[in-house]
């Protein structure tokens, strides 16, 4: 979890779940040194955090001032791709998670694997979301009116920066794609799988339709979006043939 020092009195939190499709985007929305906040004693007084950090976390700073921003990613893709991170990680964590046979089968009946989003933007438990479905969805909405400045789908990257740029005045800036798959993580799977891989992230889907219409109704209101969009897209193009990539 990374911190930007400053004096500033606003606190920021940039939240992302595990898996979300997107590498380090807190780069592009802070400048100056960063710090580890499980390390660092004077983590209180640092204005920005990023993190795989559950919705609740500006209860614990001293500050009437703290904002949530945030990516959310279509639920079937995101659980296709963390389980995929899984078979990549060493076998004594995959033999863990999953100690008979390692298979999407399997991976499907972990409970608190189920509606990964949902919990991270609900500030609910895992058996909460499951016991009131309801109430889950209602309260990641209600999370977001009060506190967040903004949430974006992550196929929508480009865009997403425009939107903050417009949120918070960040300075849009040139990124080059890296660990990205070159195949949907949902090819090589039957309908029939990826049907049931919905049922165990029906909440997740819920929130993410929310997201996308929210996105972009508050998207389509900034003045040239689109043209913004495009020119980020351009400049950008030109950086990265200027650097050979």
């Amino acid at each position: 979890m990374d911190v930007l020092a400053s004096d500033k009195n606003n606190r920021v939190g940039f939240f992302y779940p595990p898996k979300p499709e997107m590498d380090k985007f807190e780069m592009r929305i802070k400048e100056g040194p960063s710090y580890n906040l499980e390390k660092n004693p004077n983590w209180q007084q640092y204005n920005f955090i990023g993190g795989h950090f559950t919705f609740g976390i500006h209860d614990i700073f001293k500050s009437n001032q703290f904002k949530y921003l945030g990516v959310v990613r279509e639920p079937t893709g995101h659980f296709v791709s963390a389980y995929k991170a899984l078979l990549r990680m060493p076998e004594t964590y995959q033999n863990f998670l999953l100690p008979t046979e390692k298979t999407m089968e399997n991976f499907m009946t972990i409970e608190y694997l189920h509606n990964m989003q949902t919990f991270f933007l609900s500030g609910m438990s895992i058996n909460e979301i499951k016991k009131d479905k309801v109430k889950a969805y209602d309260k990641v909405v209600e999370n977001y009116e009060k506190h967040f400045v903004g949430i974006y789908p992550t196929h929508l990257f480009d865009e997403g920066l425009i939107f903050f740029k417009h949120k918070i005045g960040i300075k849009p800036q040139s990124y080059s794609n890296r660990n990205v798959a070159r195949n949907n993580p949902n090819q090589v799977l039957s309908n029939e799988t990826l049907e049931k891989i919905a049922l165990v992230n029906d909440v997740d889907i819920k929130v993410y339709d929310y997201f996308l219409k929210k996105f972009n109704a508050e998207f389509s209101a900034i003045p040239m979006a689109n043209l913004q969009v495009r020119l980020l897209q351009a400049n950008n193009a030109i950086n990265r043939m200027l650097a050979g990539k």
